[in-house]
């Protein structure tokens, strides 16, 4: 049965909540507004929660209607395909976004050397792996990677947060208005990832009014976010120009506490708490191939999923300059990412309420005749 219950739904959203703005996104920040990212930082979380919100409601009220018949009933059928083929699409966007993440990662905190291509090949197998299993498979695996990624976090926490001064962190707001803004809207790739969730829609069983407990472990994943991104706010406020991309709070533990206290543990930490950052992959390609199902058809569907993947791979071989590419996809992404993450809640919001209309419109006529 391809749905999800609720306790796999609250690990989902707590893993999603992290998975992509944890790594390379708080020194992305940095360079453009300082120890003032801290403040740009809670904007556009506190944007992310009104939108699972949003999201929430949709679980709540699309019963037993998954988010490509809600669309389609509502608005029709080719407008229905030209909504998810342009959800499909940005999705694609930001698997290769991830893969890049990954690959700098590994190449700033784990090997000596950049990490090659070749090394991807096993991720996107297991994005693959995703395209081809129903839902309930990334639920139960949720199940399993949340306990220890909460554990790696409270083991960062007791290694790192000790060392830090948050003092440091303060004055805010001299970077100024601008910053602060262009530091919001400018990463916006990085955030809205809680409309994946909304692959779930009818498919969360026996959840009804309980899908609102969802923005209980997304709070508690952006405390941990803001505390963690806070350490290197405070810590790199006034020399950001000395951050490069791929630097992030893994360095200031293998190089300040834990270097000498725990030795090489936080890579094993942040290993493990990339398993969320994969999951969170595998959830976009799922919707991704669900999406391509629905539009041309199963087989159709399945084989544009792998050529999708195959072409991801490609371009991670073609853009070997990782730095150039965020730089590119940050200018070029960021409007894209706010219409498409963001609007997509509102629009499932609005499909339940013109079927809630047509339902009410028939039962007035039925009841009219009778």
């Amino acid at each position: 049965m391809d749905k999800v219950n609720f306790r796999q739904l609250i690990c989902l959203t707590f893993l999603i909540a992290i998975a992509m703005k944890m790594f390379m996104l708080p020194v992305l920040m940095m360079r453009v507004s300082g120890r003032d990212s801290f403040i740009s930082l809670i904007i556009m979380l506190a944007i992310d929660f009104v939108s699972l919100f949003v999201v929430c409601v949709v679980l709540h009220l699309s019963e037993d209607k998954n988010i490509f018949e809600l669309l389609s009933s509502a608005f029709g059928s080719v407008a229905a395909k030209i909504i998810l083929i342009t959800v499909g699409l940005f999705y694609f966007i930001k698997l290769f976004m991830i893969l890049i993440d990954v690959r700098v990662f590994f190449s700033t905190s784990v090997f000596s050397s950049t990490m090659s291509p070749v090394h991807l090949i096993p991720l996107v197998l297991l994005m693959a792996y995703f395209a081809f299993k129903p839902l309930c498979t990334a639920g139960r695996i949720s199940e399993i990677i949340t306990p220890i990624v909460v554990v790696s976090m409270l083991l960062l926490c007791c290694m790192t947060l000790p060392e830090v001064d948050f003092s440091y962190l303060f004055p805010l707001g001299q970077e100024g208005v601008e910053k602060i803004a262009t530091s919001c809207y400018s990463f916006a790739l990085w955030f809205g990832d809680f409309s994946i969730l909304l692959a779930f829609t009818g498919k969360t069983a026996k959840t009804g009014k309980k899908a609102y407990f969802a923005l209980i472990p997304a709070l508690v994943g952006f405390v941990f976010l803001v505390v963690f991104s806070t350490t290197l706010f405070a810590s790199y406020g006034d020399m950001t120009e000395v951050l490069t991309y791929g630097h992030n709070i893994s360095n200031m533990t293998q190089y300040g506490a834990g270097s000498f206290k725990f030795g090489s543990i936080n890579t094993v930490i942040y290993t493990m708490w990339l398993s969320a950052v994969l999951l969170s992959a595998g959830l976009m390609t799922t919707f991704m191939s669900h999406t391509m199902t629905y539009v041309f058809g199963y087989k159709c569907g399945k084989l544009l999923t792998l050529a999708g993947l195959t072409g991801i791979f490609v371009l991670s071989l073609i853009f070997a300059e990782l730095n150039r590419v965020i730089e590119i996809m940050t200018a070029c992404f960021w409007l894209p990412s706010i219409i498409v993450q963001y609007s997509l809640p509102i629009i499932a919001v609005a499909a339940i309420a013109v079927n809630k209309f047509k339902e009410n419109k028939a039962y007035d006529k039925t009841e009219q005749k009778a």
